[in-house]
């Protein structure tokens, strides 16, 4: 049986250091931003507009 890759063999601590400090840091891209803050849009507008949407109404008819 073959034994596990170690992706770390023949590094050095500080090339090990950096690559966990890339997994740590917020990598996303600005276009992930974006899709993520659409697709939230798209989950959470729905409700909200059945909320504020007989209130706005009533607000426009008096």
């Amino acid at each position: 049986m073959k034994k596990p890759i170690d992706r770390f063999e023949g590094k050095s601590e500080e090339e090990i250091y950096q690559k966990e400090l890339l997994l740590d840091e917020d990598n996303l891209e600005k276009n992930d931003r974006l899709a993520m803050f659409l697709a939230a849009l798209k989950v959470f507008l729905p409700g909200l507009l059945i909320v504020v949407g007989p209130l706005l109404l009533f607000a426009i008819l008096l």
